[in-house]
């Protein structure tokens, strides 16, 4: 267990029990300049001791086959509510992706990720709160949704349905504006009156309402 001062905009644990992989990964990510890592360790039982450094994500390592970890969700979830827990696996298993999502997951990402992949998404996810998905994941979620469950768009303008559209096809405000030929704070505006219609506060909410 290692603990680091927090000097840093974001403190990031990790739960993995692969030593290699999770000295790696915590390597990347304290190379961040808005990254520190406050714990890292092996177990949930052991990391839960010191969640009292309030990190403000968590990556829990799960691996294949497991359940347990998957349980845990919950459990970690109840301990710091406001932290971000996102699932690290090589497992693709659409139940297991979905089980870790209804549990209270806000990202899941695959192994096979650079690591400076996902410390960018990383930080994405922190500073304009949208959930870390794998670009394989993604698209697996994306296409399983069309047309099966669409998120309720009662009352949603045109125009807001196409940036609701946009926004959970992973395009950041910025690129919506540029593709749709507006101001960024225009954006911004219709974003307010989206998450006002549907009865949600944060792009997590909208992704998983449009998950689950």
């Amino acid at each position: 267990m290692i603990q680091q001062s927090m000097s840093l905009r974001f403190k990031i644990g990790v739960i993995e029990e692969d030593t290699n992989y999770r000295h790696e990964l915590v390597l990347n990510i304290s190379r961040h300049t808005d990254l520190s890592v406050c714990l890292h360790t092996a177990t949930t039982t052991a990391a839960q001791s010191f969640l009292q450094q309030q990190p403000h994500l968590l990556l829990l390592g799960m691996p294949p086959g497991t359940q347990q970890q998957i349980d845990d969700i919950k459990v970690l979830k109840s301990l710091q509510p406001a932290m971000l827990i996102v699932v690290m696996t090589a497992d693709e298993d659409p139940q297991v992706i979905q089980q870790a999502f209804d549990k209270g997951a806000d990202g899941y990402i695959l192994k096979t990720d650079l690591f400076h992949n996902i410390t960018r998404k990383l930080v994405h996810m922190l500073e304009y709160d949208q959930p870390v998905v794998s670009q394989q994941l993604f698209r697996y979620l994306l296409y399983r949704n069309k047309g099966e469950k669409p998120i309720p768009q009662t009352n949603l303008t045109k125009k807001e349905k196409e940036i609701t559209d946009l926004v959970l096809e992973g395009l950041p405000y910025k690129s919506i504006a540029a593709k749709l030929n507006l101001s960024l704070n225009t954006i911004q505006y219709h974003m307010k009156n989206i998450f006002y219609k549907l009865g949600i506060k944060t792009k997590s909410e909208l992704f998983k309402m449009f998950y689950q």
